[in-house]
């Protein structure tokens, strides 16, 4: 397996963890891996939005936890890795114009966390400092 693929009982675990837990994860991941999984198809990346009606792109740590999230949905959707600092220099500017938040690792439709773009820009850049 590539360092940035788990198996599907990994995948399980990870999906139990509590909100907290997956939250804190996730970024031990990003940094190690150096990558983070978003999911969509060859012409545009899945948004959702919350109660709020706020636009959220969700993240995960894993093709996999990604994949289990959305198991049975539309054909040719899938997971799409980006590289963190791919994402920080030109996502998180794009994402701002789209007044969008992020949504860190949904399980059944639950983020363990809602954030905005400053404070997961702060939160994967301690990340980075620490691997």
């Amino acid at each position: 397996m590539a360092p940035d693929d788990i198996s599907r009982r990994e995948a399980q675990r990870l999906r139990g963890l509590a909100e907290a837990a997956r939250v804190s994860r996730t970024f031990e991941i990003l940094a190690e891996n150096g990558a983070l999984w978003v999911w969509g198809d060859q012409d545009e990346i899945l948004f959702t939005e919350d109660a709020k009606r706020r636009t959220l792109l969700p993240v995960w740590p894993y093709a996999a936890v990604a994949q289990l999230e959305h198991e049975g949905e539309v054909d040719g959707e899938h997971a799409i890795r980006i590289p963190v600092r791919v994402f920080l220099d030109e996502w998180l500017p794009q994402l701002r114009e789209d007044d969008a938040d992020i949504a860190i690792f949904p399980v059944e439709e639950r983020s363990a966390a809602t954030l905005t773009l400053d404070e997961f820009r702060s939160r994967l850049t301690a990340a980075l400092r620490l691997n």
